[in-house]
């Protein structure tokens, strides 16, 4: 079983790890113009310091991760392990970016990215534009998410109530 759960700062190492592996996944022989050490401190000083973030926990392994620029209603970050994609983690984070910006977001994968992207509009996010991401100087594509009119619009959730509220709900596994 998958849950969620609030970051905490002995997940750093584990967390850029997978962040890093994840990524480098989207296709053989991809390699972001950054070294880990330069990823390491965008963590810290970019993410950490600025954003919330929940990690998805099996048997107490983190699997995946998600983080939230809630000022600017940016998902800035999701990424699942490679070996745990399509079990359903996925959708759990992003369920948990729809509660704590019910308001909706946005955000940005590359555009070689297709399964990402595939992912994003069977989940209800549309396309809605395209840029060079300024980190790695790639064309990216970005996604919005814009609740529809039955949308729960309570307060948005923050830290641990977000966290249970994420996996108090159903997510279908996705084939």
């Amino acid at each position: 079983m998958v849950t969620l759960r609030t970051y905490r700062i002995e997940d750093e190492e584990t967390v850029v790890t997978l962040w890093w592996d994840s990524w480098h996944s989207i296709r053989a022989g991809l390699r972001h113009p950054q070294s880990l050490a330069d990823w390491r401190r965008r963590w810290a000083k970019d993410i950490v310091s600025r954003q919330q973030i929940v990690v998805a926990e099996a048997d107490g392994v983190v699997v995946g991760f998600a983080a939230a620029d809630l000022c600017n209603r940016v998902l800035d970050q999701i990424f699942v392990a490679p070996s745990h994609k399509r079990c359903g983690i996925g959708c759990q984070l992003l369920s948990w970016a729809q509660r704590v910006m019910p308001d909706g977001f946005r955000l940005h994968t590359l555009a070689e990215n297709v399964a990402s992207q595939a992912f994003y509009e069977r989940n209800g996010l549309a396309k809605a534009g395209a840029r060079i991401n300024p980190v790695n100087g790639m064309p990216t594509i970005e996604y919005c998410w814009v609740p529809g009119p039955s949308a729960n619009r309570t307060a948005p959730a923050t830290g641990a109530d977000a966290v249970a509220r994420a996996n108090k709900s159903e997510h279908p596994r996705r084939g």
